[in-house]
């Protein structure tokens, strides 16, 4: 996230709380948050879209930093481990008491942001998580584990109680002299005979405690649920079934979940990673340069949407990493290394211009430092690449590999067919060929190499793809073609939106083109 946005939402959440608690909860509104900080109330809602979303991060802050402070905790008795948590995570909750106090009718019910709700799912998750590692830093702790098989739950339970008496009595040390008394008898619990009669209730309260947190790995899988669902929405698909196209098929969600569970369970942004926006097409047919344009920009906007779509859904958000792959492509599709720089640096300005904070650009040399452009490429395939012949043979047995092959041979035969007039048809369809298998290839390698780099990390496409599979094909333009490209395609204005064409289709349609910084960006055929 970019320090200044950082800075700023701690403002934000600073200011919110303080209003919370003067005012109450119920009474304040977005507006008046705004207005507090002298911002823009649209600025506001470019971080947070209700109020409840800021308390839901200042959860996710609150639980990030005791997460780390416990991973300092020296002591290796159990009771004083738990009891060192205690007063770290009261100390971390004592100056929103007041706020928090307002808002018990929403603490303890389950929408929202109470504390069992499916929203703050990630966030028990985590505190779970924290738990864990006070118990597992317990060199005493094996003993009590065998008899209490479901520990963990039962103190993070305690642990909530405790919090919400403090939020209710606000002094922090009544709160402490709490802690203290639940540490004792957690350490009598562990050194002494005279609570074993009280075991079996013990072991049923932390079988329900488990329930609570059980519930909250459905809710984890509920939240990643739909926010593939969400993403969904936005699918490049090849001849899809009906529950694929709605999102409802179970195995497109099955595919997926697994990934989006890891960062939804430890309150994590979704993390994306898209090998696209290698270069503009050298076919003058199709593209108006070499550098970005309109088409790029909608693109990189609808990339931070889906980003924004899920943060309403879960607040910690998501980012996406475009790896450029132009380098792995540029010599297969007649692009040069100085035009993909360009390229890059471009794209990188439209973010920076646009305000877009969750897309961010890579280039191969980012990822591959000290290597010249040659000897980075020559790595990625030398040690990712599959052998040709493998690609042929998976032509005769492989549906979805055909659709691909397709896909990309009628892209490369389009451009071949401008840029070398002198070749016949057949000739350049033939070559044509050979250069797809070579770039699906180098992509597959590609994408091989990234998934070493971000194993976590979901894999996004440009391309369609079919719904099970286990890479997701996203729409990022309405255009003529699903397989066009903003980097293959113009931007057409007209009265109904947008649609991203072929250059020549523009011109055919007696489209305008409309400059922006001393250069042609899109057509239009408005005022016509």
């Amino acid at each position: 996230m970019n320090p200044n946005t950082e800075i700023l939402q701690f403002k934000i959440r600073s200011a919110a709380t303080d209003l919370f608690s003067k005012q109450g909860f119920d009474h304040v509104t977005m507006a008046q948050i705004a207005q507090a900080l002298d911002i823009d109330e649209q600025e506001l809602y470019r971080h947070y879209g209700s109020k409840f979303d800021i308390v839901l991060q200042l959860y996710q802050c609150i639980n990030a930093d005791w997460q780390i402070a416990v991973g300092n905790i020296e002591t290796e008795k159990l009771h004083e481990r738990f009891e060192a948590a205690m007063l770290l995570k009261l100390k971390l909750m004592d100056p929103y008491c007041d706020a928090l106090a307002g808002m018990m009718g929403y603490l303890l019910r389950n929408d929202k942001v109470g504390v069992g709700s499916p929203r703050t799912a990630y966030i028990r998750q985590q505190g779970l998580a924290t738990i864990r590692q006070v118990i597992e830093g317990a060199t005493d702790a094996k003993r009590l584990k065998k008899k209490v098989e479901s520990l963990p739950a039962a103190l993070y339970l305690l642990h909530w109680t405790l919090l919400l008496l403090h939020v209710q009595g606000g002094d922090l040390q009544e709160s402490a002299g709490s802690v203290a008394m639940a540490a004792r008898m957690l350490k009598k619990a562990k050194d002494t005979s005279f609570l074993l009669p009280f075991f079996p209730f013990i072991k049923d309260l932390g079988q329900w405690a488990t329930r609570f947190v059980g519930d909250t790995a459905s809710d984890v899988h509920a939240v990643s649920a739909a926010i593939l669902k969400q993403i969904f929405q936005h699918r490049k698909l090849i001849a899809p079934a009906h529950d694929c196209e709605t999102g409802a098929c179970k195995a497109c969600i099955n595919l997926h979940i697994n990934k989006v569970e890891h960062f939804v369970a430890a309150g994590k942004p979704i993390h994306f990673v898209l090998p696209a926006f290698p270069a503009k097409s050298p076919n003058p047919q199709k593209t108006l340069g070499k550098l970005p344009d309109l088409g790029e920009e909608i693109a990189l906007l609808t990339l931070q949407g889906l980003c924004d779509e899920i943060k309403a859904i879960y607040p910690p958000g998501a980012h996406v990493t475009i790896c450029s792959d132009g380098r792995i492509f540029s010599e297969l599709v007649e692009v040069s290394d100085a035009d993909i720089t360009a390229y890059v640096a471009h794209l990188r300005g439209m973010i920076a211009a646009a305000g877009i904070e969750q897309v961010e650009i890579l280039n191969l040399e980012e990822l591959l430092p000290g290597y010249d452009f040659d000897a980075a490429r020559a790595h990625v395939l030398g040690v990712y690449a599959e052998p040709i012949e493998d690609l042929h043979a998976r032509l005769k047995t492989s549906e979805a590999f055909v659709h691909l092959f397709n896909g990309i041979h009628r892209f490369i035969v389009e451009d071949r067919l401008v840029l070398h007039p002198e070749l016949s048809a057949s000739k350049n369809k033939e070559l044509s060929k050979s250069i797809a298998l070579q770039v699906i290839q180098h992509s597959n390698a590609w994408t091989r190499f990234l998934a070493q780099i971000y194993p976590e990390a979901l894999r996004l496409s440009i391309h369609p793809y079919h719904p099970h599979s286990d890479k997701i094909g996203v729409q990022l333009t309405r255009a003529t073609d699903n397989w066009l490209t903003p980097w293959h395609g113009v931007i057409v204005l007209g009265d109904d939106g947008y649609t991203l064409m072929k250059r020549k289709q523009a011109l055919e349609m007696g489209a305008q083109p409309v400059a922006r910084d001393g250069r042609d960006d899109h057509f239009t055929t408005l005022n016509k």
